[in-house]
């Protein structure tokens, strides 16, 4: 690992300490949040730890070989303080097991979860390989399973998936109750506490309940499905608009108010609760992102609503009948 001179020991120390944490099903991720915005060297640190873990996961199975095997005897001469190469080979190997051993807890042979995760106020372009690519907008936490880029699970966010076509392989993604599985399309998933919305741009993906019958979902189209309600709509959509969060716009064609909230609470920052009696109302139209301030007053001009805002909490409620 080539660590940039500017991280120090201490940064690491904190990186490896967060990458443990985030580990465990109660992480603190606001803590983690704080931490990873109060110094940009937080988030190289944290890529360096990152990184490394997952190059030692790529190389455990030369490592298993390399522990036991056993090399072979050589009888040739040797000059007086030389090294032999058996003796060399023996270096190598007690080199790799103190190595093994010497290797902080959370590196074990098996592989474990690798995750990646945004702040409020950055965006994030991750190359997994295998052919596969994400873009992950703000608030976003993406987990790798066992570090296997083809199974993976948004946990919170907005991802924009590009992944090259090989039907040897599946990708699978789980968001919320669904799985998202595809062999190479390009797609987006956006998933809030109140819905999980599956956008294609390119090819075509399934969709699947955790119970019940999968939903093809193709270019052109995407599927909403309202988490607490358990129901899910297949509406229209145009494939350029899919992940227009990454041009700094938000585009939405009869999306549940309650989704446009969620997604100017992750852009704003603030934590907004609408009025059950509009969480349902349809609408469509475009919102240009900016520092995501702006977002609330934006809406409030296209939609007849209102917003009160205390601190960091905003409701929004229907607009009074005139």
């Amino acid at each position: 690992m080539t660590v940039r001179s500017d991280i120090d020991d201490r940064l690491l120390e904190e990186a490896l300490a967060w990458h443990r944490a985030l580990a465990h099903d109660d992480a603190d991720w606001d803590a983690y949040t704080l931490w990873l915005e109060a110094d940009p060297r937080h988030r190289q640190a944290f890529d360096e730890i990152t990184l490394t873990d997952r190059t030692f996961d790529d190389r455990i199975d030369d490592l298993r070989t390399l522990r036991s095997s056993e090399p072979e005897p050589v009888v040739e001469p040797v000059a007086p303080h030389s090294v032999s190469r058996r003796g060399w080979l023996y270096g190598s190997v007690a080199a790799a097991l103190v190595a093994a051993i010497a290797i902080p807890a959370f590196w074990s042979q098996q592989q474990q979860d690798i995750i990646y995760a945004t702040t409020r106020s950055e965006t994030r372009q991750v190359a997994l390989g295998d052919g596969i690519a994400v873009d992950l907008a703000p608030a976003t936490r993406l987990i790798v399973k066992d570090g296997d880029p083809t199974r993976m699970e948004l946990a919170e966010g907005d991802a924009y998936f590009v992944v090259k076509h090989d039907p040897r392989r599946t990708l699978s993604i789980k968001a919320g109750d669904y799985s998202v599985s595809d062999i190479g399309t390009t797609f987006g998933i956006n998933l809030s506490s109140d819905a999980m919305t599956v956008a294609v741009a390119e090819g075509h993906v399934s969709v699947a309940p955790d119970e019940g019958e999968a939903t093809r979902v193709s270019a052109g189209q995407q599927l909403t499905a309202r988490r607490k309600q358990r129901s899910a709509q297949l509406t229209a959509v145009q494939p350029a608009e899919v992940g227009s969060w990454r041009q700094g716009r938000l585009v939405y064609n009869n999306a549940p108010l309650s989704v446009v909230a969620a997604d100017i609470a992750r852009y704003s920052g603030k934590t907004i609760t609408v009025d059950p009696a509009i969480g349902n109302r349809p609408f469509s139209g475009v919102l240009a992102i900016g520092d995501g301030s702006g977002l609330l007053a934006n809406l409030s001009n296209l939609m007849a609503i209102t917003y009160e805002e205390k601190g960091d909490r905003v409701r929004i409620s229907p607009a009074p009948v005139r």
